[in-house]
C-alpha cells in the first residue's frame, strides 16, 4: 500500500515482503526470489533487527538488483509487516519467510487464482526441504503440516499461514492490514484472513505453489512455543469472531483430562488415609496417556505412507499440551472488544516501535 493513496499500481505487478530477524538463511531465500520466472516489481526485506550480517546480505542483493530493498522495521512481526505494507507498490503483495525457499515458478503459480476478481488472498503449502527434518518431532510436524494442507486448507483457506501467501493490495487496504492489538499475542495472519473474508473477499488454497521449508530448527521446545502462541492468539480470535478450525474442546479434552487425573493423584499421595486413591489416580492418568500414545501411533502408522513421519503421531500429545496452555493464556487476556488496528498509510516513527 504505497505512501500516496492515489497511486495506482501497475496491473499484475507483485511486491514480495520477506520478514527477517537476525536469520542468515535470508540469503538463500533472496536467491530463490531472484530466479523467479514471474519477477516481482520489488522485494522488500522487512528487517526487525539490526544485524551487520543481515545488512551485508541486503547490501549485496541491492547492489546487484535495485528491486531488493531493506526496510528498518523493528517491532513485532505484525508491526514490521505493516511497515512494509505501507510502502509496497504492487497490485499484489506476497509473503515469504526466511526459512523458506521458493522454486522458480512459485510466484507465477501462486498468483493464478487472482484471475477471479473476487479472490482477496491465496496461499500454498510449505513442505520440508529434504534433509532438514532431524528427529521425530520435526518429522512429525512436517507430516502434520502436509496433512493439514491436504485436509484443512482446502476447506478453510483462512487458516493458511502468511509465509507463502499472496494478497490483493486493494483487499489489504480495505481491511486495514494486520491488527496491532494482536501484536505479541499471535495468529495475526489468521485474524487478517478472517477479516478479509468477512469484508466479502474469497481465499484460495494453491497446492501447485509450494515453497520448501527449512525444518532444521524444529525441536520439541520450538514446536511447543510455536503452538502455544498460535493457540493463544487463536483463542482471542475465537472470542472475537466465533471462528476456529482445529482446537475444539472435544479434540483437546483427552489431552487435558488424563494428565489432570495424574496430577490430582500426586497431590493426594502425601496423605496416608487417601494415599491409595492418589496412587490409583496416578496409575489411571499414566496408563491413559500410554494408551493414548499407542492409539495415536497406530493411527499415524496407517497414514505414514502418504505422510512420512506421521508414525510419530504421539508427539501430538506434546503439541496439544501447548494448545491447552496457549488457550488458557488467551483466556486470561480476556475478550478484546476494540476493533482492529489499521495498517499505517505511512511508515511509523520507528523510535516508538517496541522490540520483538
Amino acid at each position: 500500500m504505497p505512501d500516496d493513496p492515489a497511486a495506482v499500481p501497475d496491473p499484475g505487478s507483485v511486491s514480495v515482503i520477506v520478514t527477517v530477524l537476525d536469520d542468515p538463511r535470508l540469503e538463500r531465500t533472496l536467491d530463490s526470489l531472484a530466479g523467479q520466472r514471474r519477477p516481482p516489481v520489488e522485494v522488500l526485506i522487512d528487517d526487525g533487527g539490526d544485524s551487520p550480517t543481515i545488512r551485508a546480505i541486503c547490501d549485496r542483493f541491492a547492489a546487484r538488483d535495485p528491486r531488493f530493498r531493506r526496510l528498518a522495521a523493528p517491532g513485532t512481526i505484525a508491526e514490521s509487516r505493516n511497515v512494509a505494507l505501507a510502502v509496497a507498490r504492487g497490485e499484489f503483495i506476497a509473503f515469504l519467510d526466511t526459512d523458506e525457499v521458493a522454486p522458480p515458478d512459485w510466484l507465477a503459480r501462486l498468483l493464478e487464482p487472482f484471475s477471479d476478481p473476487t479472490v482477496g488472498f491465496v496461499g500454498g503449502p510449505t513442505p520440508a526441504i529434504p534433509g532438514t527434518c532431524h528427529g521425530p518431532v520435526a518429522k512429525y510436524y512436517d507430516a502434520y503440516l502436509r496433512r493439514f494442507y491436504d485436509r484443512v486448507a482446502q476447506r478453510y483457506p483462512h487458516a493458511l499461514p502468511m509465509g507463502n501467501s499472496a494478497w490483493r493490495a486493494r483487499a489489504l487496504r480495505q481491511v486495514g492490514g494486520l491488527d496491532l492489538s494482536l501484536a505479541g499475542i499471535g495468529n495475526e495472519d489468521l485474524e487478517l484472513a478472517l477479516r478479509t473474508v468477512r469484508a466479502g473477499w474469497k481465499g484460495r488454497y494453491v497446492p501447485t505453489a509450494p515453497v520448501g521449508h527449512d525444518f532444521s530448527d524444529v525441536s520439541a521446545r520450538s514446536l511447543f512455543r510455536k503452538q502455544r502462541l498460535y493457540s493463544r492468539g487463536g483463542y482471542v480470535i475465537w472470542r472475537r469472531y466465533g471462528a476456529t478450525y482445529e482446537a475444539t474442546p472435544t479434540r483437546v479434552l483427552p489431552f487435558a483430562v488424563l494428565p489432570a487425573v495424574a496430577v490430582v493423584g500426586l497431590v493426594l499421595l502425601p496423605f496416608p488415609a487417601i494415599r491409595w486413591l492418589g496412587a490409583a489416580l496416578v496409575g489411571v492418568g499414566l496408563l491413559g496417556l500410554a494408551l493414548l500414545a499407542v492409539g495415536l501411533w497406530v493411527q499415524g502408522v496407517r497414514e505414514d505412507a502418504r505422510y512420512p513421519g506421521y508414525r510419530y503421531r504421539a508427539v501430538e500429545i506434546w503439541r496439544r499440551w501447548a494448545t491447552i496452555l496457549g488457550a488458557f493464556e488467551g483466556w486470561t487476556l480476556g475478550t478484546r472488544r476494540a476493533g482492529p488496528s489499521a495498517a499505517p498509510t505511512r511508515a511509523p516513527d520507528r523510535s516508538l516501535a517496541g522490540k520483538p
